[in-house]
């Protein structure tokens, strides 16, 4: 199918199936006409692409990890186990901060004390902005 039908298929854009076959992700075929020709494969690999992206993980780790996903078992392969442990710390860290934030939130929106439980010289701005930088 060419670039159009599988956009359209899949719900990726035809600059991000580009850019997906230019970082090794896709392959495709030319043909006589010079149009780019991806097999109904390639509807799969950018479903678990998208998936891989949803989940927090960027595209250098995704050209890492996606032959690992495609593997029949990825129970040995080892880079892929570490990203994605590597993952599930950074998403339990940011939770933390999350529920920290939506406390604060809840203690000033019923009682409005959350600035009795802010460190000496704190401010909520100052909260907030260690609350925004934990997430990254």
């Amino acid at each position: 199918m060419r670039i159009g039908e599988l956009s359209e298929r899949s719900g990726a854009s035809a600059r991000s199936i580009r850019y997906y076959e230019s970082a090794g992700l896709l392959s495709s075929r030319r043909a006589s006409n010079g149009y780019r020709e991806f097999d109904a494969g390639a509807l799969e690999q950018i479903a678990k692409i998208k998936l891989l992206l949803r989940v927090g993980l960027d595209m250098v780790d995704i050209v890492t990890v996606l032959p690992c996903v495609n593997a029949p078992s990825i129970a040995h392969c080892a880079q892929a186990q570490q990203r994605f442990d590597e993952q599930i710390e950074r998403i339990e860290r940011q939770q933390e901060l999350l529920t920290r934030a939506k406390s604060l939130l809840l203690e000033l929106r019923t009682e409005g004390t959350a600035a009795a439980s802010l460190p000496p010289g704190g401010s909520i701005r100052a909260v907030s902005a260690n609350v925004t930088a934990g997430i990254r």
